[in-house]
């Protein structure tokens, strides 16, 4: 290892734990005590660290966190594996600014929902001087324990998972997971079957609360018939499914299961999709709903196309609510849809992961589950 990456590793440590043990870190990274200490005595005369007896403390010079001490930040982006980072917190012994920490980021997809909670990380980021590496998975358990272990492999001081499935009960990636040394986020899944295992912690959307918001404006409009069509394939159906079921009985609307459908999973191209949307449209209709929830805006979308085919008029015939607000707004009419605060869970993670890398890390910190409400947005599709 070279002196100059040597001596931005030991601020980079003394910037996340607010002190260093000589001893220790010359054995993590391989290296003589006396190459630590002449390293630290360098730093020392340079006023970025304080020399004590066996290590070295956060000194007036060095960059102590994300709180705007010490040296400024300045932008870091998500990077791509292996790329390396432009910008960071502080600076090291030749002026050149480094990044106060590296977390790997973990999502299923770089298209579609995610986009919004990787803006949310990558913010957050900048702000604190943090590099983010990001790994997709493609929704492949598989893909995604390879990159866990690829992150982890490469050294970063933490992790932000998006599991591919709903639970993470009895899965390779929860072994991973839970056996990793380094603070573990699980994003946008929760984890409440698995709080036994390791020190998980985990921010998410209440979907539960983003399905009775809309179920509670359709009331409000008047209606009592209100059908839900979900993803069958969705880790999101479920909660979504749970929240529609509470706020109709809380409204004292009686079950009706010819008004909840889950598109199949064989529903795989786009002429099959239609095919099964359009029978749902049509035992919708047929059971007399007035108003649908249709998880999600793709889905939605479509919906209201068949609706329209049919010569039923939104909102006059059919009032539609979507759920995940990504392109609900460009359909021929605007649509009301729930949106989750994507860009809130993906900035709440990076922050709870540095929170759990600084100087009280190994202390009494409770481990958080952050739940995050979603809002409503109204628009034509369930106009008055």
């Amino acid at each position: 290892m070279l002196t100059e990456d040597r001596q931005n590793q030991i601020l980079r440590e003394l910037a996340l734990r607010g002190s260093l043990n000589a001893a220790e870190f010359a054995k993590r990274l391989g290296i003589s005590g006396m190459t630590v200490r002449r390293d630290l005595a360098f730093l020392d005369g340079q006023g970025l660290l304080q020399r004590v007896h066996g290590g070295a403390v956060a000194g007036t010079g060095a960059a102590r966190g994300p709180a705007g001490q010490g040296h400024g930040n300045t932008s870091q982006g998500v990077r791509g594996p292996g790329t390396p980072a432009s910008a960071g917190s502080g600076t090291g012994p030749s002026g050149r600014q480094r990044p106060l920490a590296t977390i790997g980021m973990i999502v299923p997809t770089a298209r579609y929902y995610f986009p919004g909670i990787i803006r949310g990380a990558e913010t957050a980021a900048q702000e604190l001087g943090v590099r983010l590496v990001l790994g997709v998975s493609n929704y492949s358990a598989a893909e995604e324990q390879r990159q866990i272990q690829r992150l982890l492999k490469s050294g970063v001081d933490g992790l932000l998972v998006t599991p591919s499935g709903e639970s993470l009960a009895n899965t390779a990636t929860l072994g991973l997971l839970a056996s990793a040394e380094v603070p573990v986020i699980v994003v946008e899944r929760s984890i409440d079957g698995v709080m036994d295992e390791g020190r998980l912690e985990s921010v998410r959307s209440d979907h539960v609360r983003g399905a009775e918001l809309a179920v509670n404006h359709l009331v409000s409009l008047g209606h009592r018939k209100i059908a839900l069509c979900v993803r069958e394939s969705s880790p999101t159906s479920a909660p979504v499914s749970d929240g529609y079921r509470l706020a109709m009985q809380a409204a004292g609307l009686p079950h009706d299961a010819a008004l909840t459908r889950a598109i199949s999973l064989a529903a795989n191209d786009p002429e099959t999709l239609r095919q099964e949307l359009d029978r749902i449209v049509s035992g919708f209709v047929g059971a007399g709903a007035t108003a649908a929830i249709v998880h999600n805006d793709e889905d939605a979308l479509m919906f209201a196309d068949l609706c329209e085919a049919r010569g039923l008029h939104v909102p006059g015939d059919l009032a539609l609510v979507a759920y995940d607000d990504e392109i609900a707004s460009f359909g021929s009419v605007p649509m009301s849809a729930v949106a989750p605060p994507k860009f809130d869970v993906g900035y709440h993670a990076v922050q709870m992961c540095l929170n759990r890398l600084g100087p009280r890390r190994v202390s009494s910190l409770a481990l958080q589950r952050v739940i995050l409400s979603p809002t409503l947005v109204v628009r034509d599709s369930t106009a008055s």
